[in-house]
């Protein structure tokens, strides 16, 4: 069963509190940061009738037996302790940085929301697939919950649009970032047997449909990327004043991250507080470096009935 929360409030929710002051509310793009607003209102239920773990998380047996289309809906946003939305919440900040001012706030609010219900519907297949192939029902009654399946996704996502990089996992593994999910994805089960395998997998499969697959042309049918639509914070006397020293008091412990040659040309540093005064291939490579810091720090981040 789930385990249960002995209070709302945690030293990881305070954290989480810090490390967003610490990036600045306005570096933070409106949809990442309605979105993360949410889940902790979610998370310290706030509103009354909010439905119990149990009666959101995924399954086969759940969601197709019994027909609780709607867990396909809520399942994702749901976190078991604070720890859980801390490590989330902090890997979706980076990413919502990056993705949200290249793709502008509306088609990233509606990838997010496309994301989060197709990563959950390959969950529920998922389970059907594994219940045949190794003829264990168990995997049909799998029950998870968590926005680390849509993390997944949108890191496939991030480094697609990446040079080619080498990353180092867990600080000691060298792996090409565009294959650090996949490895990720075997070094998290190993670490961690009770995260849920398949909610990753599916996350992953999402996000490779999306930028291998048809996934991105038939969202884009609806709606199109939007540079017009992207965020972009007004200026503030703190990184007026500060914005060359800024990334020299990181507020994450160091990530080694090698950079190989790229095919991208040397653009100008037109200084932004979004930016830093790097370049748009500068500001990806950060966003990941972070992203990947805070995913590596902690991957107990499903739970699993």
């Amino acid at each position: 069963m789930f385990r249960s929360r002995q209070r709302r409030e945690g030293f990881g929710l305070m954290l989480l509190i810090y490390q967003i002051a610490n990036v600045g509310v306005d570096r933070i793009p409106p949809v990442t940061l309605a979105t993360i607003v949410a889940q902790v209102a979610l998370y310290l239920r706030i509103v009354n009738g909010l439905p119990s773990l149990s009666d959101v998380c995924i399954s086969s047996v759940n969601v197709w037996y019994k027909e609780d289309w709607i867990r396909l809906l809520l399942g994702s946003f749901f976190h078991v302790d604070d720890w859980h939305l801390y490590f989330n919440m902090v890997s979706f900040i980076w990413k919502g940085i990056s993705l949200e001012k290249r793709f502008g706030s509306l088609y990233f609010l509606y990838l997010v929301a496309v994301l989060s219900i197709l990563t959950n519907i390959t969950l529920v297949g998922l389970g059907f697939v594994a219940e045949q192939l190794l003829q264990n029902p168990m995997y049909l009654s799998e029950c998870a919950v968590g926005f680390s399946g849509v993390l997944f996704a949108l890191k496939v996502i991030t480094t697609h649009y990446l040079p080619s990089q080498t990353s180092i996992l867990m600080g000691f593994l060298p792996v090409p970032s565009r294959w650090a999910c996949w490895a990720e994805l075997l070094l998290i089960q190993i670490l961690v047997p009770r995260a849920s395998f398949m909610g990753h997998l599916a996350g992953i499969l999402v996000g490779v449909a999306y930028v291998k697959g048809p996934l991105k042309n038939l969202m884009q049918m609806f709606l199109l990327p939007a540079s017009s639509r992207v965020y972009r914070p007004q200026t503030s006397r703190r990184y007026t004043e500060a914005n060359q020293n800024e990334f020299s008091r990181p507020s994450y412990p160091s990530y080694t991250y090698r950079s190989g040659p790229s095919g991208y040309r040397s653009r100008g540093r037109e200084y932004s507080p979004y930016s830093n005064g790097m370049s748009e291939e500068e500001q990806l490579q950060e966003t990941l470096r972070r992203s990947q810091q805070g995913e590596s720090m902690y991957h107990e981040n499903t739970c699993v009935l």
